[in-house]
């Protein structure tokens, strides 16, 4: 399929996709209201923000956040008649989603990250990838399962688990069990990971680098990060965090391409390599906004800014969306099953991402 083909397609909305991208706006937009008061990424406020803070049940749902929500409430929800439009938001928004997230990997960020902190991130990667492919190979997993967890874990959680299985062709059962598994784990990790880094005596610049290098979603290392400022007394490390986080994020296409390649060579297709190895058009379109913004943000800070702003929260709200698509088109028996089975592989492959950063940052930063 031509570049010019795989475009035409995300217009092509058929009158039986229309009722599940309803339902998945619906979900995502009664998350946004329960966890952040909005009606999407920074929306209109619909209800005060005090009650995020003060209100433990409301201050959970805060911490879960709309993206992690909205996905677990598609799971809940079975209708044949919502699993087309399911599909192509789980699909095509998603892949929207992923190419305007490129907006927030601008150099005003990345450069907020010191040397060391960025090899140490990345040598922990590269080695939490090796050990997700290694673990599966000798437990006998699907190898595009293993590919997805440690993609997963090394790099930004559900939406690289997302945007690498197209790439690995990977078996809808599994990408939906490692999801589940990913966001599990993330959870988890929004609390245990600031405590780590308490109990272990890190300074605030070595802090942002375990919690920036560790946490799965953008959407754990922000509330992380308050938890280890706010609850924990540690500095005020939110940017440096992200900046961390954004180093991960912006090797997505990187490790996306290098799967290609892996598993083009492993298919064994004569004369189908080149297509095989073609990068994906949404993550071109990654690195293009990527690009773009940050040259605009260099040309013109204020008005950069501003344009980052709307497409880092447009980004935002259309990944909720199509994690409620995610959500719906998952057979919810058949991923608990196969995530069962994912879950030691994953959470071993976590903690020994954990416990390598955790040593790397003492000794090197």
């Amino acid at each position: 399929m031509t570049y010019r083909d795989d475009f035409k397609e995300y217009f092509t909305i058929r009158r039986e996709d229309i009722p599940g991208i309803i339902a998945c706006v619906l979900l995502a937009l009664f998350s946004y209201i329960i966890t952040r008061g909005t009606l999407f990424e920074n929306g209109p406020r619909l209800l005060p923000a005090e009650l995020f803070i003060e209100d433990p049940l409301f201050s959970t749902l805060a911490k879960i956040g709309p993206i992690v929500l909205s996905l677990v409430l598609g799971l809940f929800i079975t209708s044949k008649k919502l699993a087309p439009g399911a599909s192509y938001s789980g699909k095509y928004l998603l892949r929207v989603a992923i190419a305007l997230m490129g907006a927030r990997v601008t150099i005003d960020v990345l450069s907020r990250a010191s040397l060391s902190g960025m090899l140490v991130i990345m040598g922990v990667m590269a080695f939490t990838i090796w050990l997700a492919l290694f673990l599966g190979k000798k437990w006998k997993m699907d190898e595009d399962a293993s590919a997805l967890v440690g993609t997963g874990n090394a790099i930004c959680g559900v939406s690289a688990c997302l945007s690498v299985a197209p790439v690995v062709k990977a078996k809808p059962h599994n990408t939906y069990a490692v999801v589940g598994v990913i966001s599990l784990l993330g959870l988890i990790g929004l609390f245990l990971i600031p405590w780590i880094a308490l109990v272990c005596g890190l300074t605030d610049s070595q802090a942002a680098v375990f919690i920036g290098g560790s946490l799965h979603e953008i959407g754990n290392v922000v509330p992380a990060a308050d938890i280890y400022h706010y609850a924990l007394g540690g500095g005020d490390i939110v940017a440096l965090v992200l900046a961390y986080k954004m180093v991960r994020v912006a090797l997505l296409v990187i490790v996306a391409y290098a799967f290609a390649r892996m598993f083009s060579k492993d298919s064994g297709a004569d004369g189908e390599d080149d297509v095989a190895i073609k990068p994906q058009g949404f993550l071109i379109v990654f690195v293009a906004v990527a690009t773009l913004m940050s040259l605009l943000i260099i040309i013109d800070p204020i008005r950069g800014g501003e344009i980052k702003s709307v497409l880092v929260n447009l980004s935002a709200s259309l990944l909720t969306v199509a994690m409620a698509g995610v959500g719906l088109a998952m057979g919810l028996r058949e991923t608990i099953q196969v995530g069962r089975r994912l879950l030691p592989v994953t959470g071993i492959v976590w903690l020994f991402q954990i416990a390598l950063l955790l040593l790397l940052t003492i000794i090197l930063v």
